[in-house]
């Protein structure tokens, strides 16, 4: 599954659980939160005030970095 700003958090980590690694990082409380099944990446980006493409770039280097180990 390509990343994309309409998949869940959810969804995110189950196919790259290298993604959690942004949001502990961050000091996000996605992970582990009961909305995460219903929450997109687009959600999360504008409830914690982060410009959407900057987060998409954070999980995608989380995600390659994964892939390189």
């Amino acid at each position: 599954m390509q990343l994309d700003s309409k998949m869940t958090v959810s969804e995110l980590m189950a196919v790259h659980p290298a993604a959690m690694d942004v949001f502990i990082k961050r000091k996000m409380l996605c992970v582990g939160c009961p909305t995460e099944t219903f929450h997109t990446l687009e959600d999360v980006a504008r409830i914690y005030g982060i410009a959407l493409e900057q987060l998409l770039k954070e999980f995608r280097g989380a995600i390659n970095a994964q892939g390189k180990s």
